[in-house]
């Protein structure tokens, strides 16, 4: 396997030069030494799980050039001319050995290392090449890839470079326009000139924001910079196989994927962009696992493109750069406002009491000892929706871990069903059973987590099912706890409203690493309008249906284009769309509503609407938080208007009710942070599709009277300053319709002019 080079690597041309002449240090620690008759024996010992009967002596090629290499260091050291070379499995469960041992001349063993040493330099020197072509560039084309800064882009660029290079921690809430993506990347690059040794990790939630930092490296490319980018795609996103199952004798680019990496690599690292094409195109032409190509690949790249788990993630994280050692790496977090609730869902863990009962009885006959293992599960969970039950309620909240004994029996199943697995003996039920083996496997991994930021709670389902979770309440010391595995780390996103809440769930303590920008974009450019006269809360909803569809109607008859109406749920949307489409055929709109499972074809159709500009209005009913909610870009006339239907409160349920206790607990802002704030967010997303460029136009309607009351008034963006409050639809029809006679008349203007 190719690795990435020593830290230490001298990064400038004549030291890099010069590493050719200097000498390579081999060594280790030998496991065992003894003599044996007329020979030396090394041992080399190796722990495991995996039933001993299923290795042989082929098995595993680099534990024998472990061993291998040791043996020749104590030849050579001790003038042998042969060598015993045992490898020694030991089975951690049932205290088993499996011994298997080879003899080696000392001719052989010299031969093998230095063909190893050989394979290595030759790599080194390629690898070194590529680092002096790196460095070469970044102090002769690193260079802002647009002729001028937008307003606020170079306050953020020096912001940014100051916290990357006194390694800290920061936040930045930068409004849409500014350009943020080049803002952290150019110098978090620029970082790689102080050292070189460094790596930038862009971490983010979304596709089409890995795009944008792909486009974004490009840019710099064209301008002369040589540096290597991979984007990581979730390995059941860019399997070859209909299933992702990496196993080696049904899948053909598992099946020596070993042996043909190395030429893999080679090959395709005379690129410098590893995107998710280019990856897939290197892999079928080599015949290699394009997941673990793409880890490989990240060994070697200045800046790794990636989602929030494979940095946060107990399940996914990188281990090879995160599980025992802390680095110099540049963590980037785009969309910042994203990782909260993704954080907690993967600091979280669930198990379901059928899929114990389903599995136990499908083990039954060829499994027993996993099926008595199951049963056992299965009258754990019957015993905790007992306690349900007693207690006359659905839920119920624990603020301590599983019982022991609980715990005591995912492990014992875990070990039995692992010594099964690695049998790889097909059955009708053994995906399932590989299924449940990694959700248990999550589970006991997140016990281990389990603290006072944790809640245990049981959930009765349908059909007599049961739901346990570890829910993390608060995940920002274990956020935290990651962040410090870097050397920094910048968060950023267009809303980060309000600034401490974020900061105290992501890092959990308050800083003034702080920068909040004003937006790029001319006030004039965008009206607000609040009606806040019409309540929208849930015990209010039905008196208010006429008011609301007169309010959206009123606004979006103001000008012939396209408008986004914003719900806060599927079923109140579903509510108000047949009052409206009551217009549709007289008042000239085709209306479209959002569809609670649509596929992402389906997306992209609806999105397509917004691109023609037809002779009708059309209004696209979705709803808040949704894929329409954010990272959608409807520039110009593609977009004209928005409407948001109530404040964005997430629907009230037993994990929000949980989250309320803990805060009210913990700062008396219980109601603010599990329902206000992630609300509140939502709605300025929402907003944030209307004005994506300096010469987009448009306006917004908020209905809701919750509006204009202190609370939500102090967290409105102080850019917004073209606010006004309208009482009916009549006034919302003439401030809008100022708006855009206004608009038409500066067009007038600049065409007389």
């Amino acid at each position: 396997m190719i690795r990435r080079p020593p830290r230490s690597t001298p990064s400038n041309s004549s030291a890099a030069s010069d590493v050719y002449k200097r000498q390579i240090t081999l060594r280790g620690r030998i496991d065992g030494l003894f003599r044996s008759l007329d020979h030396f024996v090394l041992e080399e010992i190796k722990t495991t799980s995996h039933p001993l009967s299923s290795i042989t002596r082929e098995d595993n090629p680099h534990y024998w050039a472990q061993a291998k290499c040791y043996a020749y260091l104590y030849s050579k050291e001790h003038d042998l001319s042969s060598i015993v070379v045992q490898l020694c499995y030991f089975n951690i469960d049932t205290k088993e050995e499996k011994t298997f041992s080879e003899v080696y001349n000392f001719n052989e063993l010299e031969t093998f290392v230095f063909s190893l040493l050989g394979d290595y330099l030759s790599w080194i020197k390629l690898v070194i090449n590529e680092r002096e072509k790196r460095d070469f560039s970044l102090s002769s084309f690193l260079s802002f890839p647009f002729p001028q800064f937008r307003k606020g882009q170079k306050q953020m660029i020096d912001f940014v470079r100051s916290h990357i290079s006194s390694g800290q921690i920061a936040f930045c809430q930068a409004p849409t326009g500014i350009g943020k993506t080049i803002a952290v990347l150019y110098p978090a690059i620029e970082y790689l000139q102080s050292d070189p040794s460094a790596q930038i990790f862009y971490l983010t939630s979304k596709t089409t924001q890995k795009a944008i930092a792909e486009k974004t490296l490009d840019l710099l490319r064209k301008k002369g910079l040589k540096i290597k980018s991979v984007t990581l795609t979730a390995k059941s996103q860019i399997c070859f196989k209909e299933k992702s199952v990496c196993d080696p004798s049904l899948c053909e680019y598992a099946d020596g994927h070993f042996d043909r990496i190395n030429d893999a690599i080679k090959d395709i690292f005379s690129k410098d962009s590893f995107t998710r094409k280019r990856i897939t195109k290197y892999a079928q032409k080599h015949r290699v696992c394009p997941f673990e190509f793409s880890l490989d690949l990240s060994l070697f790249s200045d800046c790794i493109i990636c989602d929030y788990n494979y940095l946060f993630d107990p399940r996914v994280k990188l281990k090879r750069f995160f599980d025992f050692n802390s680095g110099s790496y540049v963590f980037l977090i785009d969309e910042a406002h994203n990782l909260v609730e993704r954080a907690r869902n993967m600091f979280s863990a669930e198990l379901n009491k059928r899929t114990f009962l389903l599995l136990k009885r499908k083990t039954k006959e060829i499994l027993p000892h996993i099926s008595k293992l199951l049963d056992a599960l299965n009258k754990h969970m019957i015993n905790f929706r007992k306690d349900c039950e007693q207690k006359g309620k659905r839920d119920i909240a624990l603020l301590s871990p599983p019982k022991k004994d609980f715990i005591r029996d995912l492990k014992k199943f875990i070990v039995e069903s692992e010594k099964w697995l690695a049998l790889n003996i097909l059955t009708d039920f053994r995906e399932e059973l590989l299924e449940l083996y990694f959700d248990v496997r999550s589970f006991l991994n997140i016990a281990e987590l389990y603290d006072s930021n944790y809640v245990t709670y049981y959930s009765k389902q349908s059909k007599g099912d049961l739901l346990v979770k570890l829910f993390c309440i608060d995940p920002s010391i274990l956020v935290n706890k990651e962040l410090k595995k870097g050397h920094s780390s910048i968060f950023f996103s267009a809303t980060l409203t309000p600034l401490d809440y974020y900061v105290n769930l992501l890092v959990g303590e308050r800083r003034k690493n702080i920068l909040e920008l004003d937006s790029p974009f001319p006030p004039e450019n965008f009206l607000v309008l609040i009606n806040d006269t019409i309540s929208t809360k849930y015990k209010d909803r039905n008196e208010t249906f006429n008011e609301i569809v007169e309010a959206i109607v009123s606004f979006i008859e103001t000008k012939k284009g396209n408008f986004m109406v914003y719900f806060p749920s599927y079923e109140y949307m579903q509510k108000i769309v047949p009052y409206v489409k009551e217009y549709e055929r007289t008042r000239g709109m085709e209306i479209i509503v959002q569809d609670k499972e649509m596929k992402e074809s389906d997306r992209e159709i609806f999105l397509k609407k917004f691109h023609k500009h037809g002779k009708r209005t059309l209004v696209g009913f979705v709803v808040l938080g949704g894929v329409f909610g954010e990272s959608i870009d409807l520039v110009g006339e593609k977009l004209s208007g928005v409407v948001v239907v109530g404040v964005g409160l997430p629907k009230i349920c037993f994990e929000r009710e949980l989250m309320k206790n803990y805060f009210d607990a913990k700062m008396k802002q219980g109601f603010h942070y599990s329902y206000t704030f992630p609300g509140l967010n939502r709605v300025l997303q929402a907003v944030g599709r209307l004005i994506r460029t300096e010469k987009d136009r448009g306006v917004v309607l908020l209905i809701d009277d919750r509006f204009t009351n202190p609370t939500y008034k102090r967290l409105l963006p102080c850019y917004w300053r073209n606010v006004m409050i309208v009482k009916n639809s009549k006034e919302i029809s003439i401030h809008a319709l100022e708006f855009w006679e206004k608009k038409r008349k500066r067009k007038k203007r600049k065409l007389n002019s």
